[in-house]
């Protein structure tokens, strides 16, 4: 019993280690336009995500991912690149933002993403 026991909790530590909040990162456009977002997620576990959306001023975009999950925003060059299956990553590119293990939450306003614009 002491067996099954110890074995149980070896098996809720790990688990509970394993289990951790997602950061929400929150995309706001501070421009007087509608803004075309176009965003290529690597998320630890291997996953690739496109994900593209159209926001209107004042408008804010929120996503929940993990630590350590890099994202990259993409040009129409690159989301075209990236929707044909191909890796962003492989042309050299760096992610414009690695989120954390001590990030709870970030927001990036959409004019800070263009200098110059």
């Amino acid at each position: 019993m002491k067996k099954v026991a110890f074995i149980l909790s070896l098996f809720l530590m790990a688990f509970s280690a394993k289990a951790q909040d997602n950061i929400n990162i929150n995309f706001s456009n501070d421009y007087k336009d509608v803004y075309h977002l176009s965003l290529i997620i690597y998320t630890p576990d291997g996953k690739i995500q496109t994900r593209v959306s159209n926001l209107n001023p004042a408008e804010t975009k929120t996503y929940s991912l993990p630590a350590r999950t890099e994202i990259f925003i993409a040009d129409y060059k690159q989301e075209a690149f990236a929707m044909k299956g191909n890796d962003i990553k492989a042309t050299g590119v760096k992610p414009f933002l690695v989120l954390k293990d001590s990030d709870s939450e970030v927001l990036i306003k959409l004019s800070s993403l263009r200098s110059g614009s």
